[in-house]
């Protein structure tokens, strides 16, 4: 239990940006120090390693649709706009539109951010609710750590 935050990522980038963002934001098996990430990303990062049940995944691509909750607890949606805003540095093809849950793994859709040409902004909830991960997404992700 803890205070997970669940985001919906949805949108596209460039091939070049999103697996510089995969190699960026992937912190590998628990050994690993997230320390070597951008400063201030931590709340969007993974691992491929040891994937978190409920968590975004490798969630950078061409085109993505992704749900799962955040890196750790606790994470605010001006943690998720500070990380983006970082992020976009990185990879300035990033056009999304993240949605964000409420505290506890609410899901009720408490703002919409939205990234493009260089630009992070914090609007209104676009949608009532965010999706969740489903028990496939779940399950696999517990299989993967299962069978490491």
């Amino acid at each position: 239990m803890g205070n997970w935050r669940t985001c919906n990522i949805a949108g596209t980038m460039s091939a070049e940006h999103a697996a510089t963002l995969r190699e960026a934001l992937d912190y590998g098996d628990y050994t690993a120090s997230i320390d070597a990430m951008p400063p201030g990303v931590d709340c969007l990062a993974f691992s491929s390693a040891h994937p978190g049940l409920c968590g975004l995944g490798a969630w950078p691509a061409e085109t993505m649709n992704r749900c799962g909750n955040l890196h750790e607890r606790d994470y605010s949606v001006q943690d998720v706009a500070k990380a983006l805003e970082a992020l976009v540095r990185i990879a300035p093809s990033m056009l999304l539109k993240v949605h964000c849950g409420g505290e506890y793994e609410s899901e009720q859709c408490v703002a919409t951010i939205s990234v493009g040409e260089g630009l992070v902004v914090v609007g209104k909830p676009e949608r009532e609710t965010v999706d969740v991960p489903s028990d496939e997404q779940v399950l696999g992700n517990l299989a993967r750590n299962l069978l490491r």
